[in-house]
């Protein structure tokens, strides 16, 4: 069923989007029906006789590396990625971090041979494991490698069919019982995006995170805010209505994110139970509702659904609608009755970009002190920020001292 549903759907519209008029915009941070409770079973799982010894640490010093650090060294061959990747992992333990976020896969692709995803198009026609070299290179520095994918995000228009050719979402692409109810093209992100509503979309997500943990001695999956794209009806409104769901849209769509979120739990317990699996929502908890259907109460606060959470919480102390401080100490009351680890991500690219962390030098030294003190760790965003100019320096300097006190 295609968009011609949108009139019978705008009657119905999101019950808990209502009067936004007042609330912040949605700011994407990362530079950028169901059954809850069901178990994961993976036909694939090929239990190991011993289970590798994941490495993780209580007090958390994690900096994410994203694609767009990694896509220019990929693309120059395996021996050039090796050694420009051993430099990352050399300056992170320079400064202190014990933790990486690495992308593995950003737009329904990998950067690793995959059963079910496509060859990233940043190896420009090369072919090696760029997983496993940064694996091996992060711990041999002893960092905790934690993989980091972007679950429902696909390709551009521009390369959707090279990176999906021979895989399940090629398939759905090509068949109009399925696109695009399946994969769906939204205009204001200029990409193609999966369906979490949709059994096969999550099935395939969940094998893919197995896959990873099966095949590689990564430390954790880590996923971020890439949940729903959009909160306009046309994205799902023909599966809502074939469902004959009985809830709104909205209730609807939070539901399909939080069994989404819980069968990658269990898929990642299920291949090895000493493997963290971690979230990082926006650090605006009304956005993860309104805009992106992400239930983070529920899953700070219940098993079965995260080992550790990282609201990014890229505000400064000043800022009008969720200054730091508070923002940390709201975060922090609703995890503390769970076991869950909290770890703070802090917009540190916002020392190029925004008045507050200009000016007043030593900001993210300060709010990474104030997570540290309050909750388990802090986690910058991201490696790049820290390299290139001399204000970049500076707040690496300051970082150094205070994580090697």
């Amino acid at each position: 069923m295609k968009r011609i549903v949108l009139f019978v759907i705008a009657v119905l519209m999101l019950s808990s989007c209502a009067d936004r008029k007042d609330k912040p915009v949605l700011m994407m941070c990362s530079p950028r029906p169901s059954g809850i409770g069901q178990e994961y079973v993976s036909e694939k799982s090929i239990q190991k006789e011993q289970k590798y010894e994941a490495l993780n640490y209580n007090r958390v010093k994690a900096v994410w590396v994203s694609y767009l650090e990694l896509a220019p060294i990929i693309g120059n061959g395996e021996d050039t990625f090796r050694k420009e990747f051993d430099k990352i992992c050399k300056n992170c333990c320079d400064i202190g971090f014990n933790t990486v976020f690495a992308h593995v896969r950003t737009f329904s692709d990998s950067f690793y041979p995959s059963e079910y995803y496509g060859q990233s198009k940043a190896f420009n026609g090369k072919s090696f494991d760029a997983l496993s070299c940064m694996v091996e290179i992060a711990h041999s520095y002893k960092l905790s490698f934690h993989a980091w994918i972007n679950p429902l995000r696909c390709e551009t228009k521009q390369y959707i069919n090279t990176v999906s050719e021979g895989t399940l979402i090629g398939e759905w692409l090509s068949d109009p019982k399925r696109y695009d109810e399946y994969v769906v093209y939204v205009e204001k992100t200029g990409h193609y995006w999966l369906n979490p509503a949709v059994t096969e979309i999550r099935q395939l997500i969940a094998d893919g995170v197995a896959e990873i943990v099966r095949g590689y001695d990564v430390d954790g999956i880590h996923i971020d805010d890439y949940f729903y794209p959009t909160n306009e009806p046309f994205f799902d409104s023909g599966i809502y209505i074939e469902h004959n769901v009985d809830k709104s849209l909205s209730e609807w769509r939070t539901e399909n994110c939080s069994e989404m979120v819980s069968q990658l739990y269990r898929a990642v317990k299920e291949e090895n139970s000493l493997v963290e699996f971690g979230i990082a929502p926006q650090g605006n908890i009304e956005n993860n509702y309104y805009y992106l259907f992400a239930d983070v109460k529920r899953w700070c606060s219940e098993d079965g659904f995260c080992d550790y959470i990282v609201p990014q919480i890229y505000f400064g102390y000043n800022n009008k609608y969720k200054p730091y401080s508070e923002t940390l100490k709201v975060w922090s009351e609703m995890c503390c009755r769970s076991n869950k680890k909290l770890v703070i991500g802090i917009g540190a690219y916002k020392i190029m970009t925004e008045d507050e962390f200009i000016y007043d030098k030593g900001i993210v030294v300060r709010q990474a002190a104030d997570a540290l003190d309050l909750c388990d760790g802090a986690a910058m965003f991201s490696y790049n920020s820290f390299f290139g100019n001399d204000r970049a320096e500076e707040e690496r300097a300051r970082l150094k001292e205070f994580y090697q006190k």
